[in-house]
């Protein structure tokens, strides 16, 4: 392969959305200048309060913290988290774990918000202290959390600076190691607490625990027979010591269950609650490891942002990234060379070889399909053959885990309407087809991406000739659930492209283009349909021969 000797986000132009009808850019993720991406600044500005090691006014009483001598060892994957609002004074202590460079496990209501007036902190591990932050942070949020029961609460927190390697990255318990959390076994709870309130300095926590039985926790706490599905709970161990209270109240949430080596629960705790009586109820890894792999998985070549796409420029190989922000110039030039004229077509997959940022598909006109690994500075990596044949698609695009394995998967249409699944695999590859589909020569328009349907797992839509479109909920296993209809009169679009969160309001987008260049932005509804449309640019993208 030729490449250019350019970084990629040089070679690839990032372009802006442009923003109309009412000030859209309420939620947008900074100030982009021409040619390259606004990352979220390094600090907090002038007027942000960041947390300190001062005890704040509303923190609890400061009390002795458990022994540290006696306490485990803290995984190095397990950091603290600190987000607030300004405007509103909220403030949210919680503990992250550590999933790979550009993404760290959360729970849903540890987040504030994505606006400018939401903040996001790092700490120095040594310490405990704050070491810097933004604002603008972004996440992914279990679209059923129930803040009331804690059922669903897993979030992902989209990192705008990246998680050293020496963190590392635990182990995730499965579907096959419910022995490891079985009403008697014993495990160690991991967190960063905050003794002395949410701003305060945060200590290393450990305790030595024990699962219980369902019945048992949900009559402690008041939540009826037993525990929603997907949840456990502890309590102490037989002959521990009892840990500080204080430690047991901010940044609980998050905290790690730990046993056999695994990852096998996180606390869901909330963030602004305490454990109750001893009892720590859980998030159950096994139950969600298919939504924590995808999300995983799920990075874009900004790997900061949550959605976009590529539009293919004319002229041999020239492809844009096309990104939610500020409107700054006419989006449309020739500089976004890419690749030269290797490539026909060009897709994001999101993060295939498991090193924590997003690879590219490159298929050339000879029908030889690459895998491109991108790293965090958009610089294109040796690229790596995935076999020949590819031009028997007439549609092809890339989802990011329709089979349930946690891989990102690739979807191709041949000239007999059969729908094929190539499986991503462990080493950054894809596997033998399988054939999902019969029928889908009838569609002018297929898509997907991610959940479209609010169930956490991916989706596809497709457009029949007369304008409707169909919904088809992945089933987690590589199949469909019975199709519904999401819409009518998409005919309207001569191109419909998934796009993941592309406006950055926590919701799965789909974008319709028009023949004379106008883009609409549609955000689900997590009911298998969509809130009204939003017109995101008026006429420069018309220029693009294909959106992916």
């Amino acid at each position: 392969m030729r490449k250019t000797s350019t970084p990629l986000r040089a070679a690839v132009t990032l372009l802006t959305a442009t923003a109309v009808a009412g000030g859209l850019l309420a939620g947008a993720a900074g100030t982009a200048q021409a040619g390259t991406a606004a990352a979220p600044v390094a600090q907090a500005p002038a007027g942000a309060q960041a947390p300190t090691t001062a005890q704040s006014a509303d923190a609890r009483p400061a009390a002795a913290t458990t022994p540290r001598a006696a306490a485990p060892a803290t995984p190095s994957w397990l950091i603290p988290l600190y987000f607030d609002n300004e405007a509103d004074g909220r403030k949210r202590a919680c503990t992250g774990i550590t999933l790979s460079p550009t993404r760290t496990l959360a729970t849903p209501d540890c987040f504030t918000g994505r606006s400018e007036k939401d903040f996001a902190y790092d700490y120095d591990l040594a310490t405990g202290e704050v070491a810097g932050g933004g604002n603008r942070p972004d996440y992914r949020a279990h679209p059923q959390f129930s803040p009331g029961n804690r059922q669903f609460g897993v979030g992902v927190h989209i990192d705008s600076h990246l998680n050293p390697s020496r963190y590392g990255r635990p182990v995730l318990a499965g579907s096959a190691d419910t022995v490891l959390y079985q009403a008697g076994k014993p495990a160690t709870f991991h967190s960063w607490a905050a003794p002395a309130g949410p701003t305060a300095q945060r200590v290393r926590h450990a305790e030595q625990v024990v699962v219980r039985r369902s019945a048992d926790c949900a009559a402690a706490l008041g939540l009826g027979s037993s525990l929603p599905p997907g949840m456990i709970c502890t309590s102490a161990a037989p002959g521990t010591p009892e840990p500080a209270p204080q430690e047991q109240c901010a940044g609980d949430s998050g905290g790690a269950l730990v046993a056999g080596g695994k990852l096998i629960a996180v606390s869901a705790t909330g963030p602004t609650a305490c454990v109750t009586g001893g009892f720590r109820i859980y998030t159950a890894v096994p139950s969600y490891r298919p939504v924590i792999d995808e999300w995983t998985r799920d990075v874009d070549l900004d790997h900061w942002t949550s959605g976009s796409v590529l539009g293919r420029e004319p002229g041999p190989g020239i492809f844009d990234l096309l990104q939610w922000g500020p409107f700054t110039k006419d989006p449309v030039d020739s500089t976004g060379q890419l690749f030269e004229d290797e490539y026909n077509l060009l897709l994001q997959t999101g993060d295939l070889n498991r090193n924590g940022y997003a690879d590219l598909l490159g298929r050339t006109p000879g029908g030889t399909l690459y895998r491109i690994p991108v790293n965090e500075n958009l610089e294109p990596g040796a690229r790596v053959g995935l076999g020949t044949g590819w031009n028997r698609y007439n549609r092809l695009f890339a989802v990011r885990d329709l089979s349930g394995d946690g891989h990102p998967d690739v979807i191709g249409r041949d000239a007999s309407g059969f729908l094929w699944m190539h499986p991503g695999t462990a080493s950054g590859g894809v596997g033998a087809r399988v054939k999902i589909g019969v029928g889908w020569g009838q569609f002018t328009a297929i898509t997907g991406r991610g959940d479209l349907s609010g169930d956490a797992r991916a989706d596809l839509l497709a457009r029949d000739a007369k304008g409707d479109l169909w919904l088809y909920r992945g089933n987690g296993r590589g199949g469909f659930l019975p199709r519904t209809k999401a819409g009518a009169g998409w005919n309207t679009f001569n191109t419909v492209v998934a796009s993941g969160d592309f406006d950055r309001d926590g919701r799965q987008d789909v974008i319709g283009r028009t023949p004379t260049g106008a883009a609409y932005l549609y955000n689900v509804n997590n009911q298998g349909g969509f809130i009204a449309s939003k017109l995101i640019t008026s006429k420069h993208w018309k220029r693009y021969s294909y959106l992916s």
